[in-house]
């Protein structure tokens, strides 16, 4: 059990409660005992000099009624075998020795005897008033407490085990599975109503990513037609540089449409169902393709080439954006790529950022005048690289900024 959780508390209070319970009843059990038996004690010393002094004559019976009052419940035991059975088989508890006489207390079945022998006579006298009952009642007691802290315990827990199935499904919406949340709501109490809010705006939620998909879908689907049009209506037309420009324009666009579709893939935390293996060339040249961007404004910088394991579309749309605000935000118009063991690099000169990477990771931050912020742009590159298990990473060095992939490792496939 997690030492943090409120249900390691919640046991070890009860456990703590308990034993403190148990010690407190065996310490008051044994100071009653220890009391009981001095008031016992106290009670046959009198009865036992009493009764030596009647012996011995020195007092006449009225005067030993009247100093014994108190302690009348003593009945004299006449039966011969009883007798010997209790003085043979009963624990002495206490023996003193007097003159012409001896007093001793015995204990057998639960009952005192006072037993008082005098002049060789033996008068053994059953104390009526001695409470057998009494430490089974503390005792009762105990068990009775112990019993009622068990019973509470096991109520509280039930009461709090409906949190650790609120945070399954709390869980589940962190990773993205808004379709396998179930309503975990048990009752009327304060859980069940976070519990029953909390499903009430996962529904909420489900419903707002249904009409934004479709909206997403339905734009997609009306703008992919007329550049279709557009492209079937362009092959009629002759080769001249307005063709060329057109012809560019419609494929721009088109691929505008297809990072939409990833940018909405992201933004939704669809899953990453096509990952496959690819090589980073083909990755950087696809890359290179939708942005539109040649060798000229681009140095790449790398070691033999490798296979990676990523969803080709997300994972180059990735790169695009980075090389995209590369050029855009440079002062010379390149934009470096540097690929390690561990790291992708993308340099460009140019002003240090205003603000921390992640501020620029945001949704929707935009940036200054001075082109220090990339806006959406890298908030889609980290979600992109966190599906990856990668993260993105800043550094400002000698006037160039260093984006950084941290994590290729991940990703590489060992042959």
């Amino acid at each position: 059990m997690n030492k943090s959780s409120i249900f390691y508390t919640i046991t070890f209070i009860f456990i703590f409660a308990g034993v403190s319970v148990v010690l407190g009843f065996l310490w008051l059990i044994e100071y009653d005992q220890q009391n009981y038996t001095r008031e016992l004690n106290t009670k046959y010393s009198l009865i036992a000099n009493a009764r030596l002094l009647y012996f011995a004559g020195v007092i006449n019976e009225k005067e030993f009624e009247e100093q014994t009052k108190n302690y009348n419940k003593m009945q004299q035991i006449v039966n011969p075998k009883q007798i010997r059975k209790i003085l043979f088989s009963g624990d002495v508890l206490a023996r003193v020795e007097v003159n012409n006489g001896l007093i001793e207390i015995i204990s057998y079945d639960n009952q005192v005897y006072l037993n008082i022998i005098y002049d060789g006579k033996i008068n053994l006298y059953k104390d009526q008033d001695y409470q057998t009952y009494r430490y089974f009642i503390i005792k009762a007691i105990a068990v009775a407490v112990i019993c009622i802290l068990i019973l509470l315990y096991i109520f509280i827990f039930k009461k709090l085990k409906p949190l650790k199935a609120l945070k399954k499904q709390i869980d589940k919406f962190a990773e993205g599975r808004l379709s396998d949340i179930e309503d975990v709501s048990t009752g009327a109490d304060e859980i069940s109503q976070v519990s029953e809010a909390f499903y009430q705006a996962i529904l909420q939620i489900r419903k707002l990513n249904q009409s934004r998909q479709f909206f997403l879908r339905n734009i997609m689907h009306e703008l992919k037609t007329p550049i279709t049009k557009g492209l079937i209506t362009l092959e009629m037309l002759e080769d001249n540089k307005y063709k060329e420009r057109l012809d560019g324009i419609f494929n721009r666009l088109e691929i505008l449409i297809n990072e939409f579709a990833a940018i909405e893939q992201v933004t939704s935390g669809a899953a990453f169902i096509n990952r496959k293996k690819y090589n980073i060339l083909d990755v950087l040249d696809e890359a290179k393709e939708i942005a539109m961007r040649d060798d000229n404004n681009i140095r790449i910088f790398m070691g033999e080439s490798f296979f990676v394991n990523v969803d080709f579309k997300l994972f180059t749309t990735a790169i695009k954006n980075m090389i995209d605000n590369g050029i855009k935000h440079s002062q010379d118009g390149f934009v470096e790529i540097c690929i390690k063991d561990n790291y992708i690099c993308f340099k460009n000169c140019g002003p240090e950022l205003n603000n921390t990477l992640e501020y620029y990771t945001q949704a929707f931050t935009q940036g200054t005048k001075q082109k220090s912020s990339f806006g959406l742009g890298l908030y889609i590159v980290n979600t992109i690289l966190e599906a990856h298990d990668m993260k993105l990473d800043y550094d400002y060095k000698d006037g160039v900024n260093h984006f950084y992939f941290i994590g290729l490792d991940n990703i590489i496939v060992k042959e």
